[in-house]
């Protein structure tokens, strides 16, 4: 259904702004609204920005936080990077989020983060866990009562946010739906050696990836499922 829905294409946008995306090279970046995005015309480059984000929007080493928010998933890549972020004293505590998937695991993707956290010198009252969620969205939805519980909602100024490094932007449109609105947040992409900003295109697999990432931001604004936003691209 959704990408059904992302391949609706409004054409009359890009004609309307003037653009042409065979010349990129020879325009300066704009900004342009995700809703007004035609997915079958951007370039490269441009993908990169609204999947990744731009390189500034991507941690670079000076901030810390409340806590390290890591999304759901089995890649342990995200668990050694919000390691390092702790041991670093980027922030005090770790919430590590995700649940069985839909009955697809025995174990909660957030009890096998916590297990390895734990192994690798993390104390195990710094970690929190939720258990509940099965997708990004309810990450989100059913941490704000393990944060509220163990941190205070009103007391969190920031989080540093650790997932695959093309769950970016998603992950930033959906904090910013339904979080408290008063958040900052630090992207804070795992170390993974495919599937990043710098070489997605070159892996059949991870190109496929991006791409119907892309489509889901696009589609998940369109769709009201997250707010829209202004990206330069």
């Amino acid at each position: 259904m959704l990408q059904s829905y992302c391949n609706y294409i409004d054409t009359g946008v890009d004609q309307a702004l003037g653009l042409n995306f065979d010349e990129h090279d020879k325009r300066e970046a704009f900004l342009l609204l995700i809703s007004q995005m035609n997915p079958e015309t951007l370039t490269r480059e441009q993908i990169t920005t609204v999947v990744f984000g731009a390189e500034t929007e991507v941690d670079d080493g000076t901030e810390s936080g409340d806590c390290i928010f890591v999304f759901g998933g089995k890649n342990l890549d995200r668990v050694w990077k919000a390691v390092e972020l702790y041991k670093s004293g980027r922030a005090p505590y770790l919430l590590f989020t995700g649940g069985d998937r839909f009955g697809e695991w025995e174990q909660p993707e957030a009890v096998m983060m916590r297990d390895e956290a734990i192994e690798l010198g993390v104390p195990a009252e710094s970690i929190f866990i939720e258990t509940m969620s099965n997708h990004t969205k309810e990450n989100i939805m059913a941490s704000l009562t393990v944060l509220d519980r163990a941190l205070g909602l009103q007391r969190i100024h920031r989080l540093m946010l650790v997932s695959a490094p093309g769950h970016m932007r998603r992950c930033q449109l959906m904090l910013r739906t339904f979080m408290p609105p008063w958040y900052e947040y630090v992207w804070c992409p795992d170390h993974r050696s495919q599937g990043r900003r710098d070489n997605w295109w070159t892996n059949p697999i991870e190109e496929k990836r991006v791409l119907s990432e892309l489509n889901k931001v696009i589609g998940g604004v369109r769709g009201r499922y997250f707010v829209d936003a202004d990206i330069e691209i």
